[in-house]
C-alpha cells in the first residue's frame, strides 16, 4: 500500500500537472470507485492538490472536494494529451501497453489531458465531499510526521497510551497518520526496537529514538520517490527506487548488514514483520 512518501510523492507531480485546470469530464468504470454522481465535478477548477496521511485531496471551487486512497493497488496516471487511446513509452505490466487499461476505474479529463484511476483489486476509492465533510473525515486521523503536532510529547502521550505492539501502534492511523507497513519497520531497525514491544514499554530514550528514525527514513522515501512494488507507479509512470534502499523490509533470511544476525520474519497484527535478533532482541526491549 502506498504510503506517506509514495503518496506525497503522486500529489507533487500532480500539482505540477493539473492545479488551476478545469475538470472537463468524469468517466466512470466501475461505480464502487467512484459512487457518486460525476456531473458534480464537471466543470469545477481544481485549486488545491493536498495530502493528509495516505489520502490525496483534490480541491475543487465551490465548496466540493474529491479525496482518494489507492489502498493495496491504486494508481494515478497523467496523460498530457486527452487522446481516446493513449500509448505509453513502454510496456509496463502492471497497466499495459495502452490506457485505458483493464484496471482502469475512473477517467477524469482536466484540461487537455486525462487522468486515470487505475485499481486492481477495487479496494482503492474516489469520493466527493463538501468542506465540512472533508473535515469530518481528516478529524480521524492521528498525529503526522512533518506536521507540527508530531512533537516529542505528543507521540509520546500516543505511545504510552496503549499496550499494543510497537509496531501495530505505528500502522494505527487514528493514532499516527501516514505510516505503513514499509517505514514502521525500518524506522524500528534503526532504533533497535522489536516490533512486538509493547508501546507503553518504550522509554523516553527509546521514543526519541523511534521519533528521529521515522522523519529519517521518511525523508529517505521521499527522496527516492518512494518504494515501487508490482503497483506502485509516479503519475509519469517512472517507479520509485527506495526498495533498492531497505535496510530490513522483506529481507527475512539474510545477514543483518549491522551484527551478521540472520533476519526473521514473524506476523503481527496480519502484517508481515521484519526484525533483527540480534540488533532488536530481547536485550534490547527493557
Amino acid at each position: 500500500m502506498p504510503e506517506l512518501p509514495e503518496v506525497e510523492t503522486i500529489r507533487r507531480q500532480l500539482e505540477k500537472a493539473i492545479l488551476n485546470k478545469k475538470i472537463v469530464k468524469v468517466k466512470v468504470l466501475s461505480q464502487k470507485q467512484f459512487p457518486q454522481n460525476p456531473k458534480l465535478v464537471e466543470g469545477e477548477k481544481i485549486i488545491g492538490v493536498e495530502r493528509r496521511a495516505k489520502i490525496l485531496i483534490f480541491r475543487l471551487e465551490h465548496r466540493k472536494n474529491l479525496i482518494a486512497h489507492l489502498k493495496l493497488s491504486g494508481q494515478f496516471i497523467w496523460t498530457p494529451k486527452a487522446e481516446k487511446k493513449t500509448k505509453l513509452k513502454k510496456l509496463i505490466p502492471t497497466i499495459g501497453e495502452f490506457l485505458p487499461s483493464k484496471s482502469t476505474r475512473v477517467i477524469l479529463t482536466i484540461g487537455k489531458g486525462k487522468l486515470f484511476f487505475n485499481e486492481m483489486r477495487k479496494f482503492g476509492w474516489i469520493k466527493l465531499l463538501s468542506d465540512e465533510e472533508l473535515e469530518k473525515e481528516l478529524a480521524r486521523y492521528g498525529i503526522e510526521p512533518f506536521k507540527t503536532d508530531f512533537s516529542l510529547a505528543n507521540f509520546e502521550k500516543v505511545l504510552q497510551a496503549s499496550k499494543k505492539a510497537i509496531k501495530q501502534v505505528l500502522l494505527d492511523q487514528e493514532k499516527i497518520a501516514g505510516i505503513g507497513n514499509i517505514y514502521a519497520n525500518e524506522s524500528l531497525y534503526l532504533s533497535k526496537i522489536h516490533p512486538a514491544t509493547p508501546s507503553n514499554k518504550l522509554n523516553k530514550k527509546q521514543i526519541e529514538s523511534l521519533k528521529n528514525s521515522l522523519i529519517k527514513v521518511l525523508k529517505l522515501g521521499l527522496k527516492f520517490g518512494g518504494a515501487s512494488d508490482e503497483y506502485y507507479l509516479h503519475p509519469d509512470t517512472t517507479r520509485g527506487t527506495y526498495q533498492n534502499h531497505f535496510l530490513i523490509y522483506g529481507k527475512s533470511g539474510e545477514k543483518c548488514k549491522n551484527c551478521s544476525a540472520v533476519i526473521k520474519r514473524i506476523s503481527l497484527g496480519g502484517r508481515g514483520t521484519y526484525f533483527c535478533p540480534g540488533c532488536q532482541g530481547l536485550a534490547n526491549r527493557k
